[in-house]
């Protein structure tokens, strides 16, 4: 990537100054929306909403023009019809903005010559030097620029390593929710639509270089040059971890992306082969996307041998099932790790071989922390996956405290005391941790717990270990990221 291209589009994520153009003064109008979501996610650069009627815009002052700028504009929001989008262009290439967002649809994805056409000249402007997001886009989302997408005022602000870019809008918003309850920070997020000037290629190739960004996800509907594509991911690959998920792949989809960008999809076979050779993590759907993403960060050994522990002889039974079907090893525990396991568990009913099942989903504290201290210190695994019932988990574990004649703990100490075990033996072994918390809040009466799992989802990510919904899904998220691709 060419170095002034570069430095525009560093420039876009990190603007001195927006403009918004198309019925900015109007309240509920879709300029007026974005408007107010960067204000209230906290951008603390000039904005200069553009209206010929003047008077105030939530309360920013508006100006008839670019050229009434009191000081450096390098972004534009433009929601204006798509036939007045060249003007808009035009002022903004004559006043020296770095690059635009164009919101507006009505161009190549409508399929016909009159939108083909004014997207052949928004190609225009960009070989002219003015860098273009779109059109028929959501836009840019970067943290420590303070910008977001539409409606993502509510995205968490902390930077992370993560980018996501993708052809849509939808997507891209919900990518920034599920990164917030995954734990993981986000870099930047580009929804770029149609693609006419800053597109897969040009933004995977400069995102390969960004510094900010450790780890790198991607939507795709289509490429107008799928080896160019291919080139930049096997470039991109060779320094930072890719996850794609490939839209379009069968042919109804085809048809769905056709008039979604206006791009071509392709053939399953064909790109899933494709992207392994380029060295990407090729995913299908939100969920591995986010999965994937939480094994590669959080999870560093990237090894594929499992110790499973979990209550409940079924739990065993799947996930070995799984583990099998995906390639990973769950090695059986040597006779004196069992024989030691074996004395927390007298009564018969309890496999110790690996995976360990406990019985119950919510033991007593020192018997969990025994059993996760002699696996992790004996044991030559590299994760271990550890299933625990987070509702009722109080309620549980005080039952079972009493069966095994201890003194149940004080509400709340529970949770408290297992972070604090497991905290421990992360830093003691420098073995990964992955925990399934299954959210069991079914019924409205249930809402409290269901709160009460996000925090303590959050509470244990903040610390770098994951926490998944299911057992399918940790599993899923240490079996990609243990692939060795390319």
């Amino acid at each position: 990537m060419q170095e002034q291209m570069r430095e525009q589009i560093d420039r876009m994520f990190h603007p001195r100054g927006i403009a918004f153009y198309g019925g900015v003064t109007k309240f509920g109008s879709f300029a007026n929306f974005v408007m107010l979501s960067i204000m209230k996610y906290g951008y603390a650069g000039k904005i200069y909403p553009i209206s010929d009627k003047g008077g105030d815009v939530l309360g920013v002052p508006a100006i008839a023009s670019l050229d009434q700028a009191d000081g450096p504009v390098d972004l534009a929001s433009i929601s204006v019809p798509a036939k007045a989008v060249p003007e808009v262009l035009e002022q903004c290439l004559q006043n020296g903005v770095a690059g635009v967002q164009v919101h507006t649809s009505g161009f190549a994805e409508m399929g016909d010559e009159e939108g083909v056409a004014l997207q052949k000249k928004l190609e225009e402007y960009a070989a002219k030097g003015l860098r273009i997001v779109g059109p028929n886009c959501f836009g840019i989302h970067c943290p420590k620029g303070g910008l977001t997408v539409l409606p993502g005022f509510d995205f968490n602000k902390e930077p992370g390593p993560c980018s996501m870019i993708s052809q849509s809008g939808g997507l891209a918003n919900d990518f920034g929710h599920e990164a917030a309850l995954a734990g993981l920070g986000i870099s930047k997020v580009v929804s770029f639509g149609n693609g006419c000037d800053l597109d897969a290629i040009s933004l995977m190739e400069y995102l390969a270089d960004d510094p900010q960004t450790e780890y790198i996800a991607a939507y795709i509907e289509g490429v107008a040059d799928a080896g160019a594509f291919l080139d930049a991911v096997r470039k991109t690959t060779k320094k930072k971890p890719v996850v794609i998920w490939k839209g379009g792949l069968t042919p109804l989809g085809g048809r769905a992306t056709l008039s979604h960008t206006g791009s071509m999809g392709g053939e399953s076979k064909i790109w899933e082969g494709a992207l392994a050779q380029a060295g990407a993590y090729a995913v299908q759907g939100l969920d591995e996307m986010m999965d994937t993403l939480m094994g590669l960060v959080y999870t560093k050994s990237r090894g594929k041998k499992i110790a499973l522990v979990g209550g409940g002889g079924a739990i065993g039974v799947f996930t070995s099932d799984l583990a099998y079907r995906w390639g990973l090893e769950i090695p059986v525990f040597s006779d004196g790790t069992q024989k030691k396991l074996r004395a927390y568990f007298p009564t018969p009913g309890n496999s110790m071989k690996n995976p360990l099942d406990t019985g119950t989903p919510a033991l007593p504290l020192d018997v969990l922390k025994g059993c996760v201290t002699e696996i992790l210190t004996a044991e030559p695994v590299d994760v271990m996956i550890l299933i625990l019932l987070t509702h009722p988990l109080e309620t549980v574990s005080s039952t079972f405290c009493k069966m095994y004649g201890l003194e149940p703990p004080p509400p709340g100490q529970y949770v408290d005391s297992l972070f604090e075990t497991l905290m421990g033996l992360k830093e003691q072994t420098g073995k990964d941790l992955a925990l399934v918390f299954e959210n069991r809040a079914y019924r409205l009466e249930d809402m409290e717990a269901d709160a009460a799992w996000r925090q303590l989802r959050a509470k244990y990510q903040a610390a770098g270990i994951p926490v998944f919904a299911s057992a399918e899904r940790a599993l899923r998220a240490v079996r990609n990221a243990s692939l060795k691709i390319a």
